[in-house]
């Protein structure tokens, strides 16, 4: 008597069931283009100008109120458009290590 859950005769192996399920190919979804690498790309290095200039901005700001203060008064720390800039420059860095290596982080 044969087992009923068994499709294939003796000696010979179904080449679907050898597979693991989870060796396909990946979904479309899950494919990196080399558009989308362009974009990760234009994106950082657009996030890295613009990080950059938030962040000299907020510098500057501090360094202008401060010297303009030196005889006594009031001066601004524009340490929001500092840390933003920051945000943006880290930001940046991540989209183009993610358009070099792929995208597979």
């Amino acid at each position: 008597m044969t087992d009923s859950n068994s499709n294939s005769t003796a000696g010979q192996t179904d080449p679907a069931a050898s597979q693991p399920p989870y060796a396909t190919a990946p979904a479309p979804y899950q494919v990196v283009t080399a558009e989308q690498r362009a974009i990760w790309e234009t994106k950082g290095k657009r996030a890295l100008g613009f990080g950059a200039a938030w962040l000299i901005g907020g510098v500057l700001i501090t360094t202008i109120t401060y010297s303009q203060a030196q005889g006594g008064g009031v001066y601004v720390v524009a340490w929001g458009p500092a840390l933003y800039g920051i945000y943006r420059i880290v930001t940046g860095l991540l989209l183009l290590n993610k358009s070099q290596s792929g995208g597979t982080q």
